[in-house]
């Protein structure tokens, strides 16, 4: 007999599909919320000398929404890598978020450098960047260990509850 060993099941997939999308809109929203903060014609232009993102003022391009849809697709691809238990078998929940936010913070180097997101290299604008990201990081990794260990106990409490019933 030969046993099939399921790294996508249904319900992954599913949980793919809504991290994705999640990442998605979240990543858009913010991008818009700061072009609308900052619609003025002075702070626009600067903008886009500074960003990538913002290159064509008043909207955000098609090339900038494909590579926001890159991102959301790794970051759904790391939450299932990290987070499923069935390709990283790490024991302690704190050791995989680690690991999955370190490996999200490494891609978006990656994708911010590649995409050329900054044309520019003033620590200014860095720094800016940062205090925009840092506390959506912070907020996904409370998030995410909360959600993951609620889950786990909910897990915890339901074989317990079907250990009791079989005694």
């Amino acid at each position: 007999m030969r046993k099939k060993i399921d790294i996508i099941d249904k319900k992954s997939a599913s949980e793919f599909v809504q991290c994705t999308c999640l990442a998605f809109t979240m990543q858009t929203i913010v991008a818009t919320i700061v072009m609308f903060i900052t619609k003025a014609p002075e702070v626009t232009a600067e903008q886009s000398r500074v960003s990538s993102i913002y290159e064509t003022p008043g909207y955000l391009s098609k090339e900038t929404l494909l590579q926001f849809m890159i991102v959301a697709l790794m970051t759904a691809l790391f939450r299932h890598i990290f987070m499923s238990g069935k390709i990283v078998k790490a024991p302690s929940v704190a050791l995989r978020i680690t690991m999955m936010f370190a490996s999200e913070i490494a891609m978006l180097g990656v994708v911010v450098w590649r995409f050329k997101w900054f044309h520019s290299v003033r620590v200014g604008h860095w720094i800016g960047f940062l205090i925009g990201a840092l506390p959506c990081l912070i907020a996904g990794i409370i998030l995410a260990f909360k959600t993951e260990c609620r889950e786990n106990e909910a897990m915890n409490a339901a074989l317990k509850k079907k250990q009791e019933e079989e005694k």
